[in-house]
């Protein structure tokens, strides 16, 4: 178990040539970056497992979510903090970014080192991974987290980085009404689709964040109900509503 730290500029560089230094030399050593000038304790105290592996992104979020209610920290104060979310990243590095048959592939810096920019915080594999889990729970979080940890898939990328959307837990149980299979304990089939031509992309992923955007325009959303939105949902929706999944 370890404090918390929080990366100062200096650490963020560090950790930053580090990733860079890793796409022409996988086998470079990660720099110790668990001490002044390069990070601080976080105030007050909260301890984590260095060494804990998660399964899912689900696990990290319901993980850091714990550690910090049971610090009595609220969600508020540390969901804008983004050293915090950079250097745990830095902890959890070999997780996030794992060696699969001797490679490790990296990808962008906005998974690691945590954006302010509102869209590409959401791409930080731990940021995103707290932040829906702490909002939502387990039932509605299930869509963007059901992944290991250092997978980014669609559903946040269309909807959470959308904060209007991730931000109404209404719309997000509509969402998962209507993609999520709690038989498989997958999304369903064909709610990814991107080709227009498929005949599952009507009402499919891309086409419920464009109904939302239009339906905001037109209804105060956020104080109706899952029920009262789903109803609003053109016929293309009706077969994605008659499951029971």
């Amino acid at each position: 178990m370890i404090p918390l730290r929080i990366f100062s500029e200096q650490g963020i560089d560090r950790f930053r040539e580090y990733i860079q230094k890793l796409k022409d030399n996988p086998n470079v050593s990660r720099p110790d970056l668990n001490a002044e000038p390069y990070s601080s304790e976080f105030p007050p105290v909260v301890t984590i497992d260095k060494n804990k592996t998660f399964s899912t992104r689900m696990e990290m979020g319901e993980y850091l979510t714990n550690c910090f209610r049971d610090a009595g920290i609220d969600r508020e104060n540390v969901i804008g903090n983004n050293a915090l979310w950079t250097w745990l990243a830095y902890i959890w590095f070999d997780q996030i970014c794992p060696v699969i048959n001797e490679t490790r592939k990296i990808r962008e810096t906005a998974r690691y080192i945590c954006s302010y920019d509102y869209t590409d915080y959401y791409r930080h594999y731990v940021a995103a991974s707290y932040d829906i889990y702490s909002l939502h729970g387990e039932d509605n979080s299930r869509l963007f987290l059901y992944l290991p940890v250092h997978i980014h898939n669609d559903f946040i990328e269309q909807i959470a980085s959308r904060q209007y959307i991730i931000s109404n837990t209404n719309l997000i149980e509509v969402a998962h009404r209507l993609y999520w299979d709690n038989s498989s304990g997958r999304p369903r089939r064909g709610a990814l689709v991107k080709d227009k031509n498929s005949p599952n992309y009507p009402g499919c992923l891309r086409r419920t964040r464009r109904i939302f955007e239009q339906l905001e325009l037109t209804y105060d959303i956020y104080t109706m109900t899952p029920d009262e939105i789903l109803n609003l949902l053109p016929e293309e929706f009706n077969s994605w509503k008659g499951s029971d999944g």
